[in-house]
């Protein structure tokens, strides 16, 4: 997919320049063909060039007239222009709108924004580039955070705007103050993101950084517009602190300057807001990234963009750091970031709507489409965990595999009675979650006290105890996850331990338990005990579809990282046959030969010819791409099922924090984190503890190294799965394996 961003990027100043890179970088990251039109009209240009308005005059009057003129300008200048050059992809070179017109540029989707390209007073009055009108009727066309620079948009340009808003796929915008107004003049639903520059976290700024060459403390400030209580902090703070004040230009007033920075690129300027001790700014953009870096910083609040950064602040907990009067100073410690962490969580929230909206508008993606199902969630909230399918008595609801190779629910309409029985299953709107009796839940430290046993298992083999304990003393049957004879992970029912060996170890691909919930309610219904294992969304849909509980089930989930595709397994399975001249047989990728830690552990694929493919766990790619989340299903990073939201009697997974909470059992041979969620649990946990070595410990001490929250909504699944029909899927690991 091709796409072409129309904003103020030629503009001169770190904002404009900013918010127009993260924009193209936030795009290819989605597996976009981004680039921006360099689209730069005279009313942009003639602000920042140098040269003014002599551009027609000949070389020679030129370089008379540059003598004249501030050096530092020019300078200035040519640096701008040459991170424009090295870091944009620019696509054209258009200086009115004739010419952008007449070039029928033929791309898949336009973008307006970010930045002011809807106020009349910047572009001029209507120009129709800036709301896509040269745009093909077929292309998408989309705005992002596209402001007006004011809460009211002038009458005369109202009936212009409507006309070229009616043909956009998504409408955003910068400012919450504006909504109202751009909603009146279309029917498309108006949203309001984040800036750019927000989508991005300081990592992925290491391309164009520049570190600070400053190795001396300081203070930063910057000043979009001249603000004398921002100069009296800075020469307080620097008086106070006993450190110097660099700053954007050449100004008077500060006691103890360092020389101005005002040559300095947009890489330049990321550099020395990392490197200060202190950020005070009256930018918007000034705010944004001393809140990336996590730097101490006050806000002093533009005249006329104020309002911009006090909705972010407050959006984000950080209204504290506003200084409206220069009186309101206490002392230094009111500017730090106390709590990093939870601003970045935070600050991922908000990310996640601005994302779903740019990925929603541009069609790159149909996860944020509603299922087709009478539950009316959206494909990003649908588990697929076929309660609904197995709930619905007239066979209605089907589970298909969509074109990441998940399922979901699909409705013939034609048998659908609209009982709402898959309405009331479904676990997204009633989680089945614990509710705990007091004392619970008892978190432990765990593994099985046979070292055969525990060598074959993933992690501390607390799994085989319970599955002999249903099989053996209370000749039940237990439930679990097998590859079948096509390397197909499916559920299955296993009646006794050798057929249950086939569920120990880590399968690392979202199952297909079609069918199990009715074979499982039938064993229960004749008396029969059942242990079922599985994710534990899975888990939720048991009980969802069961709607009460019985004494004869166990129900043991499996702490979930993310549930990576079906569909890229069954690639990476074929590659793997075709490269080794076998079909593959098995696949172990958590073998404990030379350890357990992640280090230490192997990836062993066996083929049909006897011949096995042996490497470490942590350099396999398609282990790192699933570590990453880039192929989780979607519903991964909205999960109810972390932390204390448990649904099973029993919750086991990897002690990753061992040597922390419990380091006298790290032998590297092996440890569950083992959860005790009801007296059920626990009345079982007496008869079998002698199997077990146990150490009672806390849930925050078992989760110290576990992840406490859904997965990160990564970029890069956006651009893994609209690429995976189109690549090789060596390719596509070894592009996406990063963790």
């Amino acid at each position: 997919m091709k796409v072409g961003v129309v904003t103020f990027h030629s503009a001169n100043n770190y904002g404009a320049t900013l918010q127009a890179w993260a924009l193209q970088k936030v795009l290819k990251d989605y597996g976009v063909d981004a680039g921006v039109i360099h689209y730069h009209p005279d009313i942009i240009d003639l602000l920042y060039d140098p040269m003014g308005d002599s551009r027609g005059l000949k070389r020679q009057m030129k370089k008379f007239i540059l003598s004249l003129r501030s050096p530092l300008s020019l300078e200035r200048y040519n640096r701008f222009q040459s991170f424009l050059r090295q870091q944009f992809n620019l696509i054209g070179d258009f200086r009115n709108y004739e010419e952008l017109k007449a070039a029928n540029l033929k791309l898949d989707a336009y973008i307006t924004g970010s930045d002011q390209v809807w106020n009349a007073d910047h572009i001029g009055g209507f120009d129709p580039a800036y709301y896509l009108d040269f745009a093909e009727p077929e292309a998408r066309k989309v705005s992002y955070a596209a402001s007006v620079g004011s809460d009211y948009i002038p009458s005369k340009y109202k009936e212009s705007m409507r006309k070229s808003l009616a043909s956009y796929s998504g409408i955003s915008v910068r400012e919450s103050s504006i909504q109202k107004e751009v909603q009146e003049l279309t029917e498309v639903p108006v949203e309001v993101v984040l800036d750019p520059t927000m989508l991005l976290v300081k990592e992925d700024y290491e391309e164009i950084k520049v570190e600070s060459t400053i190795k001396e403390p300081y203070i930063l400030v910057y000043m979009i517009e001249r603000n004398q209580q921002v100069i009296s902090l800075a020469n307080k703070m620097s008086i106070s602190l006993g450190i110097p004040v660099i700053y954007r230009r050449p100004t008077k007033g500060f006691v103890n300057g360092l020389p101005p920075f005002y040559t300095a690129t947009a890489g330049e300027f990321i550099g020395l807001i990392e490197g200060a001790q202190l950020v005070i700014t009256n930018s918007f953009h000034g705010t944004v990234f001393s809140i990336l870096y996590e730097r101490p910083f006050v806000s002093m609040l533009h005249s006329d963009t104020g309002s911009r950064t006090v909705d972010l602040l407050n959006s984000l907990g950080l209204q504290s750091h506003i200084l409206y009067d220069l009186n309101d100073f206490k002392e230094y410690s009111m500017f730090k970031i106390d709590n990093p962490k939870a601003l970045r969580s935070r600050i991922e929230a908000l990310k996640k709507s601005s994302s779903r909206f740019l990925i929603k508008s541009l069609g790159l993606s149909d996860r944020f489409e509603p299922v087709n199902c009478p539950t009316d969630i959206t494909k990003d909230q649908c588990y697929g965990c076929n309660a609904c399918a197995d709930i619905c008595s007239f066979g209605a609801i089907t589970m298909e595999e969509d074109r990441e190779g998940y399922l979901y629910p699909v409705v013939d309409k034609s048998k659908c009675t609209d009982c709402g029985q898959c309405y009331k299953t479904c676990i997204r709107r009633n989680p089945k979650l614990v509710e705990y009796e007091p004392s619970y839940p008892k978190a432990y430290c765990a593994y099985n006290k046979e070292d055969k046993v525990r060598r074959d298992s993933s992690s501390g083999a607390i799994f085989p105890i319970l599955a002999r304990h249903v099989i053996e003393e209370k000749q039940g049957v237990v439930v679990g996850v097998r590859f079948d004879e096509n390397m197909k992970a499916v559920s299955d029912m296993a009646e006794t331990m050798e057929e249950a060996k086939a569920f120990s170890g880590s399968k690392y691909v979202k199952s297909d338990f079609r069918g199990m919930f009715p074979r499982i309610k039938e064993q229960l219904k004749k008396g029969r005990y059942v242990l079922y294992t599985g994710l534990p969304c899975e888990c939720a849909g048991l009980r969802g579809y069961l709607r009460k509980d019985y004494d004869n089930l166990l129900v043991c989930e499996l702490l979930c990282h993310s549930a990576p595709s079906p569909k890229a397994f069954d690639k990476y399975i074929n590659y793997l046959g075709k490269e080794n001249h076998s079909r593959v047989v098995d696949i172990k990728f958590r073998d404990k030969e030379k350890g357990w830690k992640q280090s230490d552990s192997n990836t062993v694929v066996t083929f049909e010819n006897g011949t096995r493919k042996v490497e470490r766990t942590a350099e396999n790619p398609y282990y790192r791409t699933f570590v990453n989340c880039t192929m989780s299903r979607s519903c991964c990073c909205s999960c109810n099922y972390t932390y204390n939201n448990r649904v099973g009697d029993f919750t086991i997974g990897d002690l990753w924090g061992v040597k922390k909470s419990a380091p006298e059992m790290n032998d590297n041979k092996g440890i569950n984190l083992l959860l005790v969620n009801n007296p059920k649990a626990g009345s079982l946990l007496q008869v079998l503890q002698d199997k077990m070595r146990l150490k009672q410990s806390t849930m925050k001490e078992v989760f110290i190294k576990n992840h406490q929250k859904p997965t990160k909504d990564m970029r890069q699944r956006t651009a893994f799965f609209n690429e995976l029909d189109e690549k090789p899927i060596e390719e596509l690991l070894e592009k996406y394996k990063k963790i």
